[in-house]
């Protein structure tokens, strides 16, 4: 295939690194390497050290590395280890022609698939987080937290080493957000957050008052 597409290039075929390394050029400016990992996953500490000393090694020459494995995130170690690419199994064609078409070593080339994938992946980890921790304040957290197992208000300020009366002013606060009338109420509605409903109707903290 490559041959066909790139008629007038000299395309070699070596089986280890090594070998490649015993044999390889001077000419390197003129040469892109293609680096198989086969089905090694670059996760793997003892892959991505080898793939780091062998690009090392390639001077400027582009490395290209190809892989089956579909670790999404497998794009980040390649080049992270000096990589212009990575392709893997979801990549066509086109794109790994684009990336050896690339100007230099020092250029990057992200297939759009893995583009697609890191969105998704980064979108994940940038949503909020499902739980109380996404509605109130840290101390807050801990007050409501003592509401659900149902302490009194004593116990609350024994265990958080706060005054009786802050620990009020703080359940007072949170059942406004919660818009519960009473305790037992604001404890079924925490429950229902700790859980992840999204039905829950929780007020801000600049509508509902706050303590500091």
């Amino acid at each position: 295939m490559l041959e066909h597409i790139f008629p007038g290039a000299r395309i070699r075929h070596f089986q280890s690194a090594s070998l490649w390394e015993s044999t390889s050029s001077d000419n390197s400016s003129r040469e892109i390497v293609l680096y198989n990992l086969g089905d090694l996953a670059i996760s793997d500490p003892d892959v991505k050290s080898a793939l780091q000393d062998f690009i090392s090694k390639a001077d400027c020459r582009q490395v290209i590395v190809l892989s089956r494995s579909d670790d999404s995130l497998a794009v980040l170690d390649a080049i992270d280890c000096g990589a212009s690419s990575y392709i893997s199994p979801t990549t066509g064609v086109k794109e790994l022609v684009e990336a050896i078409r690339a100007p230099s070593s020092n250029s990057v080339v992200i297939p759009r698939s893995s583009m697609a994938i890191l969105r998704e992946q980064l979108s994940h980890r940038t949503e909020k987080p499902r739980g109380l921790e996404q509605y109130f304040t840290e101390r807050q957290l801990a007050v409501a937290r003592a509401l659900q197992r149902g302490d009194a208000n004593k116990t609350i300020a024994y265990e958080l080493n706060l005054a009786e009366s802050t620990v009020k002013v703080h359940i007072r606060n949170i059942m406004r957000k919660l818009k519960a009338t009473n305790r037992t109420q604001a404890a079924f509605r925490l429950n229902e957050l700790a859980n992840g409903s999204t039905e829950i109707e929780v007020l801000p903290d600049d509508e509902a008052g706050d303590l500091y």
